[in-house]
């Protein structure tokens, strides 16, 4: 068959009126920024009607959504700005009491259990009573006290009186003087007396009051020294109890403590004060800080032991609670970086939705590092715009919606 150049001319023709009829569509995913049209190009991008299939590009790209739509849907706005993009550590750990704010509460003298006034888990302030005691041996330092106290009244007593006598020179100086030696060794009495009742759990005021409020002398009220809940318990009413036996535990639960084995390999790039991110079971979240990084090894796991401080001011986190997540070591800078909820997948692209007067519109953007928390952006977004985070989903199922219209229109 000759090809001539009339049919030359015609294969031409017919491939441009194809062009001009609209099939080369490019989809809106496929530039990082929308490129404004070429003066004297010979299209009218924004007009409708003649080129529909660009009409369609532009409806099907765009999500139109006011500023109260924005706010109802609790979709929130960042601005791409510079940032640190760090190093994931992959953790998990055990939940655990904070050990600067956990107390043992022990006995310091041996005595049968008599009233139990706190429960498990239950809430304490500082000086409530979690325990009464009967001792015999508290009986005998009361009563020693007591002794000792009358003692040291008398002694105070006669050495006023031989101290008068002696300045009028009634009496002889070796009578003041032996009354006040007497008085001096009742005085340390007392003090010592005193000291023991301390020591064994007393305090000043219940010591003053001996001697003034009948009870029996054996009765010992155990106390809570901080606020917190109670965590251990280990009394039972008419239980004989040795001294040095712990009975309670309270911990201040407003924070508390996750003990996360980090292994050789990572635990170079871990620091005091770096961020880490905490997941529960049913979704629970917390974001706390590396108090302690392990000096040690364990020989049998090859792991040392970090301890990260949670804020827990919603009791949501409990001793013995299991978490994974992350400790974010150090990381360099990045031009631009966004918050990792802000990016989406869509049509298998990385999409992140960019605040326009109309709503949003979805961007193509490419990805460099990224973590859990951020991720750098190396192309398709400029310093200064803003992008939606939170609740994105909506945005995507919009988008996705948009793009389904649009192909159903082709």
């Amino acid at each position: 068959m000759n090809i001539t150049k009339k049919h030359v001319l015609i294969g031409v023709s017919a491939i441009a009126l194809l062009l001009a009829g609209g099939f080369a569509v490019k989809s809106f995913t496929s530039t990082p920024k929308p490129v404004a049209a070429k003066a004297g190009d010979g299209h009218d991008h924004g007009a409708k009607g003649e080129h529909g299939e660009e009409e369609h590009e532009e409806e099907g790209g765009a999500i139109h959504m006011d500023a109260a739509t924005i706010t109802r849907s609790k979709i929130t706005l960042v601005e791409a700005a510079p940032g640190t993009v760090s190093r994931d550590i992959r953790v998990t750990g055990t939940v655990v009491a904070d050990a600067d704010k956990m107390v043992h509460v022990t006995l310091r003298v041996s005595g049968i259990v008599t009233e139990v006034h706190k429960r498990l888990g239950e809430q304490v302030l500082p000086g409530d009573v979690l325990l009464v005691l009967d001792s015999r041996d508290l009986a005998d330092a009361k009563a020693e006290y007591l002794s000792a106290l009358r003692q040291n009244t008398l002694a105070a007593t006669t050495l006023s009186r031989e101290e008068g006598l002696w300045r009028k020179q009634v009496s002889a100086e070796q009578d003041y003087l032996t009354a006040r030696a007497a008085a001096e060794t009742a005085a340390i009495a007392l003090a010592a007396a005193k000291q023991r009742l301390t020591v064994l759990g007393l305090s000043t005021a219940e010591i003053t009051g001996l001697d003034r409020q009948p009870f029996s002398l054996g009765r010992l009220e155990v106390r809570s020294p901080i606020a917190g809940r109670v965590i251990g318990r280990e009394a039972v009413r008419g239980e004989l109890l040795s001294a040095e036996k712990e009975v309670f535990s309270v911990a201040d639960l407003s924070s508390v403590w996750v003990e996360l084995p980090v292994y050789a390999a990572d635990l170079p790039a871990v620091k005091e004060g770096q961020p880490v991110s905490l997941t529960g079971q049913g979704g629970r979240t917390a974001e706390g800080k590396v108090v302690a990084a392990g000096a040690t090894l364990d020989p049998q796991t090859g792991a040392a032991r970090v301890v990260a401080a949670l804020d827990n001011a919603d009791g949501e986190w409990r001793p013995g609670d299991f978490g994974s997540g992350s400790i974010q070591a150090g990381g360099e800078m990045a031009d631009i970086a966004v918050p990792a909820s802000a990016l989406q997948v869509l049509n298998g692209d990385n999409v992140v939705f960019v605040r326009n007067a109309e709503g949003f519109e979805p961007r193509v953007v490419e990805v460099g590092r990224r973590n859990s928390r951020f991720a750098e952006i190396t192309f398709g977004l400029f310093p200064g715009e803003q992008v939606a985070t939170g609740n994105t989903f909506l945005l995507k199922a919009e988008a996705s919606r948009g793009e389904a219209s649009h192909s159903h229109a082709h």
